[in-house]
């Protein structure tokens, strides 16, 4: 098979052959029973205008991507600066608006307590993850359902907050209201400028034996999904799950039934791999990541923001290497996606023709033997478009025209109007461009695959 885009499976199967041997298993985790089947990564700190926190309900609605008998919840204060104290939890399945299903809402305890106090977390940087884990209840889950996290706040003055949710969630003052299956008292929580963000949530885990793995997605804002459900009008619609992530997840499910996996999105709109304004990719790797239940694969797929902040490839280079040594000391899997062209037509600002060299050198590099990637997603090629001249009068690479396509336009590309981000057809394409190989077992694998 050819290097581009392509599958490293003879040095693959060797991996996996080790670990065979040792008697081991393609998937990581605290137990190969459980799995992350929805995930958001903790990136701002919030104290959002008109939200009563401490006496309130809150409901976050997730959608896990594997279905299971058992659940468990993580909460997470990362970015909160104060302790965050929630008074009782329930998991309940989504009917319409805010409302359950009658009699699906099921009580979460912690260490056997209804109620938990959760530290500050670590914030920007890579202190010690302060979340927990609730304890294990029997729950039938449906892969794809959307499911309710409902949290009575007890007490806090700041949220722990996943910024680009692009869901809506619910708050109702006074509380008292988690317990409940009506939606009546919920109001949605403000959409933060058509972001929509998650309060606290962190991750969704199933117990799901027949799982073989957790892809884990790790990226900034073209993996969180910036621009995925807007509109022509510039309208970003909630509730849609249109990310690139959401279209693999949809593919990987209708894998035969012993190559199922879950996948899980870990994106932070505006992450760097080093430093910036979010945890940066170094900081949050084994939280965010590793850390997450039947972990099997990453994908990895920063570093557009570290050049628009200044960076040179030398050192996006160095600090993609030191994330994949990390995820490979851990025996996990990493392929890597090249970075997409930000070619903004004059007089336009924000990208140049001297950070464009700096993507090409990247890029070049990640498609040597010595990125040591088990295996490229080619995004950078898919969006690949026409030379235009950069907003410093050099020419640059404009990913802003499908194929077939002449010119930069809203109309027939998949510019979703910032130059940066793909729109719905976009990052549909991205989806289904994926090679499903990558995430095969072993089983599965055929020399004459090559």
């Amino acid at each position: 098979m050819d290097r581009t885009g392509a599958f490293r499976s003879s040095s693959f199967r060797l991996f996996v052959a080790v670990l065979l041997i040792a008697g081991g298993s393609v998937a990581h985790g605290r137990d190969s029973r459980w799995h992350s089947a929805w995930t958001v990564s903790h990136g701002a700190r919030q104290v959002p205008a008109g939200v009563t926190l401490s006496g309130s309900s809150f409901r976050m609605i997730v959608r896990p991507t594997i279905s299971g008998e058992e659940i468990r919840v993580k909460l997470e204060n990362t970015m909160g600066q104060t302790p965050v104290t929630f008074s009782a939890a329930y998991i309940g399945v989504l009917d319409s608006g805010a409302a359950l299903v009658p009699r699906s809402n099921r009580q979460l305890f912690f260490a056997g307590s209804s109620s938990v106090t959760i530290a500050p977390g670590p914030g920007l940087t890579n202190g010690p993850d302060t979340g927990v884990y609730s304890d294990p209840v029997h729950f039938k889950v449906k892969a794809f359902q959307r499911l309710a996290v409902s949290l009575e706040v007890a007490s806090a003055s700041d949220v722990s907050a996943h910024a680009l949710g692009l869901v809506t969630n619910y708050v109702a003052t006074p509380g008292g209201h988690a317990a409940s299956t009506s939606g009546d008292g919920f109001v949605a929580i403000p959409d933060n400028g058509g972001n929509f963000p998650f309060y606290w949530v962190a991750s969704v885990d199933v117990e799901a034996p027949e799982a073989t793995g957790t892809i884990v997605a790790f990226g900034d804002s073209i993996t969180d999904g910036r621009c995925s459900t807007r509109d022509a009008a510039g309208v970003d619609h909630p509730d849609l799950y249109l990310r690139w992530v959401d279209v693999l997840a949809q593919r990987v499910a209708a894998l035969p039934r012993n190559q199922v996996k879950s996948v899980v999105d870990e994106g932070i709109a505006g992450n760097r791999i080093r430093g910036g304004g979010s945890p940066a990719a170094l900081d949050r790797l084994d939280r965010d990541v590793l850390g997450r239940a039947g972990i099997s694969h990453v994908l990895f797929f920063e570093g557009t923001n570290d050049i628009t902040g200044g960076a040179l490839a030398a050192q996006v280079i160095a600090d993609t290497k030191t994330i994949i040594d990390r995820v490979h000391a851990a025996g996990i899997p990493i392929f890597g996606v090249t970075i997409m062209a930000r070619g903004r037509p004059a007089p336009l600002t924000g990208w140049t023709g001297s950070m464009e060299s700096q993507r090409l050198q990247v890029n070049h590099w990640m498609h040597t033997p010595d990125a040591n990637f088990d295996g490229l997603i080619e995004f950078g090629a898919l969006t690949q478009g026409p030379i235009v001249v950069g907003s410093d009068g050099v020419p640059g690479e404009s990913i802003w025209t499908a194929p077939g396509g002449t010119v930069p336009s809203l109309t027939d590309s998949w510019n979703c109007g910032d130059y940066t981000h793909p729109n719905t057809p976009g990052y549909n394409a991205m989806g289904n461009s994926i090679d499903l190989g990558f995430f095969h077992n072993p089983a599965a694998f055929r020399e004459d695959d090559d």
